[in-house]
């Protein structure tokens, strides 16, 4: 089964979510190439392991709805059957583009799938994760949008070369201006081990506590949407259903 992986360049590198469904695909022995979206100059999205297609867009323009063309284009001219992206910001509006060019109805929150007879199985967290069902795509076109950590990351050497480059020109609506949150210390993406609050600190004052414990564990923080809504904390550290999807060896839930 022909597959497009559409992944996202983050810090200079291919996605983490990217390689996860590239080692994925790996193993079920599909047929794939990689698109990747971004702004960068020259970033480390190739490898001699896959065919990537790097969609460079321009860092001032919304252009995603122009990446989806091209994309169309691509899916269109390689009779490519299966399109899978991690479900981010960036992954779930363009396969949301994708899905009404093609009319076909996306699979969302897939944290397993497998390939029989021809058609796709997947497997899809529902309830915060507490709960799981499976769904048989016998679509022409399948879109799957992967729950980030639902699979181990390929072990590849990538690199600025081996891979072609197709510019993203459009008349796009204009960026004014992009706001870049700071990051410091260990991230809760990739932490091994995470420290979380709830709304039981009582105040904002005892997140101190928090942030001693997971100081002395190099651990990343985390909170519930409860305490994030109370501004306690921003958005990007909030973990959950209507947060980030965190895989570390260690949970700590404090409150």
């Amino acid at each position: 089964m022909k597959t497009l992986i559409i992944g996202e360049v983050v810090e200079g590198k291919l996605s983490s979510g990217a390689l996860e469904i590239i080692a994925k695909s790996q193993e079920l022995g599909l047929e794939f190439e990689v698109a990747t979206v971004g702004t960068e100059e020259s970033p480390n999205i190739g490898s001699d392991s896959f065919k990537n297609t790097y969609l460079k867009c321009n860092e001032t323009q919304l252009s995603l709805g122009s990446v989806a063309n091209t994309l169309k284009t691509m899916i269109d001219e390689q009779s490519i059957s299966l399109i899978m992206a991690p479900s981010t910001y960036v992954g779930r509006d363009l396969i949301a583009f994708l899905s009404v060019d093609f009319s076909s109805s996306q699979v969302s929150n897939v944290i397993n799938f497998s390939i029989e007879e021809g058609n796709v199985i997947t497997s899809n967290s529902i309830n915060g994760g507490e709960s799981e069902y499976n769904s048989k795509i016998t679509s022409d076109k399948k879109f799957l949008l992967i729950r980030p950590k639902s699979f181990e990351e390929v072990q590849v050497e990538l690199s600025n070369t081996n891979y072609e480059t197709i510019e993203i020109n459009s008349e796009d609506p204009e960026v004014f201006d992009i706001f870049i949150e700071e990051k410091s210390g260990p991230q809760l993406e990739d932490s091994k081990i995470v420290v979380s609050a709830g709304r039981g600190m009582v105040d904002s004052s005892n997140l101190s506590l928090v942030e001693d414990l997971a100081s002395k564990l190099n651990a990343a923080i985390g909170g519930t949407r409860a305490i994030v809504d109370a501004g306690w904390m921003p958005y990007s550290q909030q973990v959950g259903q209507t947060g980030k999807t965190v895989k570390p060896d260690v949970y700590i839930a404090l409150g």
